[in-house]
């Protein structure tokens, strides 16, 4: 598809409203960060930095603080990574997971600083109160599985990398080989 059809196409009518180079230049953003805001290399993905990306995402997403998105994006600029890869893997944290992550960072935490966790089933405390009273804990646990998480992403990241371009080869062969049939049988 040529580059200008897109904005016809389903997807290119919500894009269209996404801001342009054209509209960032000038703003708070483009004087914060430079011209290396508007790099080629972080906003078109490539192996390694998508992995780099997805690692950068996924140690925020650990990290429970309430703006992981524009963390994530700040740190994938500067690192100059691929931007939109740390921002979508920062959703793996949402309220469904969030809970569960935080429980299981606080038990770690404890394990690691070496303090007797709270039994919060025996001791009918809520998580908010459990928070509070241990935030060093958390903030530990937190850490060490945002670290865990983040080295354990770039392999993972470089492997979904390579099945689905295979994948996608496979289909484009496939694709390929149809198109001649059916000029054969024409």
């Amino acid at each position: 598809m040529k580059p200008h059809l897109w904005r016809r196409t389903r997807l290119g009518s919500f894009l269209r409203h996404l801001p342009r180079i054209k509209h960032l230049r000038g703003t708070w953003l483009h004087r914060r960060f430079g011209d290396r805001l508007f790099g080629h290399e972080m906003w078109n993905p490539s192996r390694s930095r998508f992995a780099g990306g997805v690692s950068v995402g996924i140690f925020f997403s650990m990290i429970p603080l309430p703006f992981q998105m524009l963390a994530s994006a700040g740190l994938a600029v500067l690192t100059r990574v691929n931007v939109p890869a740390a921002i979508a893997s920062t959703w793996l944290s949402n309220p469904l997971t969030m809970p569960l992550f935080l429980y299981l960072q606080y038990e770690l935490g404890c394990w690691l600083i070496g303090r007797q966790a709270y039994l919060m089933p025996q001791t009918g405390a809520g998580v908010v109160d459990v928070l509070k009273a241990a935030p060093v804990a958390l903030l530990t646990g937190a850490l060490a599985t945002g670290l865990i998480g983040a080295f354990l992403a770039y392999p993972l990241a470089l492997l979904g990398w390579d099945l689905v371009g295979r994948s996608l080869e496979r289909a484009r062969a496939a694709r390929q080989l149809a198109v001649k049939r059916r000029a054969q049988k024409d």
